[in-house]
């Protein structure tokens, strides 16, 4: 899943990002991880496009570095078009950090973001939804509460995406966007209570801090002596929502994993995360597939190696705000 790192365009966009949803340094996903986030995020791309009333994407302008997801401008432009407005919500995407050029489609997207900026704005805590699938298969299970997550997933993408026009529009006008953190981020950052199952790092074979008392207390110490930014109604909702939903996702999957090792299929309830999202179904089935076992092992020496190298960069320069570099403290790094 590895892939050329990311680079600046002509166009002065990054060719690609992941600085909108996952920004800061970051651990590798695992398998399992990185394909089930693309599934996610190009699911919520997918709907923010259609509910702004841009052009929808049919292929996942999405690539791999390192086990990390990026968004890929080039891809992005091809399905995106280049008229005013679509240019807009792609530098939006892309470049959260920049500020909105003149002449843009602000007028057009302004009517189609204002319902649905006042409608996340009041679900301020962006619940999710209790489950009503009755209890079965692990798998089946899975796949249904996944179904269940995905709206309100999709509409924190959105929210990411609302708060990222606006703030570009605010530095174009020389009005303040300075780094700010999400809800939770922050309450833990100006030592309130938060809800610690939406910290963590973005990855199911990781847990919460919610199931990690030690890791947040280490990041508490680490960051104490750092600058609070402030905290946004909108921007970041996204990683904190998607931590949440791997608390309530990551049980089920286990669960498969324990009974494919149980039948002996797999030789550790851990190998199931070396299995990409759309083949670990084949977990369910009477038989192993032949080609698991070599492609658990490779996968899992690929998650291996990398935990050992630097994150690569998210392309959002953040210099001028001292940040936590630390790959296991990005849920308290600011967002653009």
């Amino acid at each position: 899943m590895s892939a050329e790192g990311p680079q600046g365009t002509g166009a002065g966009l990054p060719r690609l990002s992941r600085a909108l949803l996952l920004p800061g340094p970051l651990p590798p996903h695992s398998h399992f991880g990185a394909t089930l986030l693309r599934h996610v995020v190009v699911t919520g791309l997918r709907s923010a496009l259609h509910r702004l009333g841009l052009p929808l994407i049919e292929l996942a302008p999405v690539r791999f570095v390192e086990l990390r997801l990026y968004l890929e401008t080039a891809r992005l432009e091809a399905a995106l078009g280049k008229a005013p407005a679509e240019a807009e919500a792609l530098a939006a995407l892309v470049d959260p950090a920049g500020r909105a050029p003149a002449g843009t489609g602000r007028a057009r997207l302004a009517g189609a973001a204002l319902a649905h900026r006042l409608r996340l704005r009041l679900r301020s805590a962006a619940q999710l939804p209790a489950s009503k699938a009755p209890p079965g298969p692990p798998w089946e299970e899975f796949r249904r509460r996944l179904s269940e997550l995905l709206p309100s997933l999709s509409d924190a993408f959105l929210a990411d995406l609302l708060a990222s026009l606006d703030r570009r529009r605010r530095r174009a006008a020389d009005q303040p966007a300075p780094p700010c953190l999400g809800r939770e981020a922050w309450r833990f950052r100006s030592g309130r209570l938060a809800r610690l199952d939406r910290l963590g790092p973005p990855e199911p074979l990781l847990p919460s801090w919610a199931a990690d008392p030690a890791r947040a207390e280490a990041a508490r110490a680490a960051t104490s002596g750092l600058p609070l930014p402030p905290g946004h109604p909108l921007r970041g909702r996204f990683r904190e929502l998607y931590r949440a939903a791997l608390d309530e996702l990551v049980p089920r999957y286990r669960r498969l994993a324990d009974d494919a090792q149980h039948r002996g299929l797999i030789d550790d309830p851990t190998d199931a995360f070396f299995i990409p999202f759309d083949l670990a179904g084949d977990l369910a089935a009477a038989n192993p597939p032949a080609w698991l076992p070599q492609a658990v092992a490779a996968n899992r020496q690929e998650y291996l190696a990398l935990q050992a190298k630097p994150s690569p960069p998210d392309t959002t320069p953040t210099a001028d705000h001292p940040t936590p570099t630390d790959p296991h403290l990005s849920p308290l790094h600011p967002l653009a």
